[in-house]
């Protein structure tokens, strides 16, 4: 595949090309795989950059940048770099100011507005054409959602096992074991599927204290009873 695409440019560009050149473009389909779990997904940013007429721009220095036709000022925000990608918040085309919608044409002149308040959101995959902009935006879309689950965990498991006595930081070990009961890997992991609902405080507590929870049971039974 390798010496495909390395023979596929040098017929198109009508002269040979250094190694380097030739193996950029692989070399940076192996940085998006590292961040893609889904094999599908790693396919889907293959074909959006191997297929597709291009539109070059410029940016405010002069360099020219070629995107796929198609693309937004996030496209070229995250080409430029995946920081100012991340903090892209509008654009200047041509000295006027343009939605993140806008679909950059050949000789448009861009200059990426930047905010440290901005972040990606799920919107914007249904706007970028670039391989490394979908790539970025899904890994720290994913980044976000573990953030916030890691929270939830933790207040939905410190209130659980507040009611038995006992804390998070003094059951770390046993959480461990817990999670390598439930096939998690450890605590941190445990932590973050009861944040996303997949593991309930119950399951936890049966592992951890089992005795106290078939006791709780026997009572709850004898009592309806």
């Amino acid at each position: 595949a390798e010496y495909g695409i390395a023979a596929h440019w040098k017929y198109k560009e009508g002269k040979p090309l250094d190694d380097d050149a030739k193996f950029a473009w692989i070399r940076q389909l192996m940085e998006h795989q590292k961040e893609l779990r889904d094999p599908t997904e790693f396919l889907e940013t293959v074909k959006l950059d191997l297929f597709g007429d291009e539109v070059y721009v410029f940016t405010p220095r002069g360099d020219v940048k070629a995107l796929p036709k198609g693309s937004t000022p996030i496209d070229l925000a995250y080409a430029v770099h995946s920081s100012i990608g991340d903090h892209c918040s509008g654009a200047r085309v041509n000295g006027m100011i343009v939605p993140l919608r806008y679909q950059l044409r050949n000789g448009d002149t861009v200059d990426i507005i930047t905010s440290p308040n901005q972040k990606p959101n799920k919107d914007w995959l249904a706007l970028v054409k670039t391989a490394k902009a979908r790539t970025k935006i899904r890994y720290l879309l994913r980044k976000e959602q573990r953030e916030r689950a890691i929270g939830l965990g933790k207040d939905i498991l410190e209130k659980g096992l507040r009611k038995r006595g006992l804390s998070l930081t003094r059951s770390d070990k046993e959480l461990d074991h817990v999670a390598r009961e439930l096939r998690l890997g450890d605590s941190d992991e445990l932590i973050i599927q009861v944040g996303y609902g997949k593991v309930t405080v119950t399951q936890v507590l049966e592992k951890l204290l089992p005795d106290d929870v078939k006791k709780a049971e026997a009572e709850k039974e004898k009592s309806e009873g």
